[in-house]
């Protein structure tokens, strides 16, 4: 479960379909998944669609930092680093598939970030990259894993390959590619990008509790997308660290 959390996936944006508009006299305020739920079986299977977002919105880590409580005595004795990872899966409804971080692991040392308790690590630019800029349909979810790394860069590399091969076979960017050709949204649709998003969360889990890796903090976001975009940072407090995301467009 996440510790930090921001929005929901019921509050993903969609609208009345163009055919739809003005056939009942409620069918305009139906605006998000979960208001779309509470619509009476017989409505027509084409009366809604997702709304797409006005801009380009795209998402970044701009910096991390540790709780000076999350290493134990002896690292804090001897002032020992840690060294920090994370892991990011993000995606809409617009047929694209999953984007991931770190994208590949070619050089799997570049991802380790060295932290003591309470250091602040920014990153340069508009940040590490988690969603390039583009229009966001239904909204973007975010899903943050934070840990801390005791595995060899070498068995470090095989774990991010793990964890990238198993987002690019998972059900979930199957059935996002399937939704990017369906023009009408159905609770049916909706219910099934759900499950299918939980699933790869858990199978994620499950490979890096394999490994002899910390957990360190987990953040989960939804930004709907008829919502206002604004461009800035975004502070998250976690239980053992805190994360500041850059939203761009």
């Amino acid at each position: 479960m996440a510790l930090i959390t921001n929005g929901d996936f019921s509050d993903f944006s969609v609208e009345a379909t163009l055919e739809a508009q003005g056939t009942r006299a409620w069918i305009n305020q139906i605006d998000s998944f979960r208001t779309m739920s509470q619509v009476s079986r017989g409505t027509p299977g084409n009366s809604f669609q997702f709304h797409v977002s006005p801009e380009p919105r795209g998402l970044a880590v701009a910096s991390i930092r540790l709780e000076k409580g999350f290493q134990n005595f002896m690292e804090r004795l001897f002032n020992r680093d840690s060294d920090i990872y994370f892991m990011a899966w993000c995606w809409d409804l617009s047929g694209q598939p999953v984007s991931h971080y770190p994208a590949n692991a070619e050089n799997p040392g570049s991802c380790l970030i060295p932290l003591s308790g309470g250091e602040l690590r920014e990153f340069i630019g508009s940040g590490a990259l988690l969603f390039p800029a583009r229009p966001v349909t239904a909204g973007l979810a975010v899903r943050i894993q934070v840990w801390e790394s005791d595995q060899a860069t070498r068995d470090f590399g095989k774990t991010l390959a793990a964890v990238s091969k198993q987002i690019q076979d998972s059900k979930l960017n199957s059935l996002l590619s399937t939704i990017g050709m369906v023009l009408n949204v159905t609770t049916a649709t909706v219910a099934l990008v759900e499950n299918a998003a939980l699933e790869l969360g858990q199978v994620i889990g499950t490979v890096l509790q394999a490994t002899s890796d910390d957990y360190v903090d987990f953040y989960e976001g939804y930004y709907p997308a008829s919502t206002l975009w604004s461009p800035g940072e975004e502070v998250y407090q976690g239980a053992n660290s805190e994360i500041a995301l850059s939203l761009f467009s």
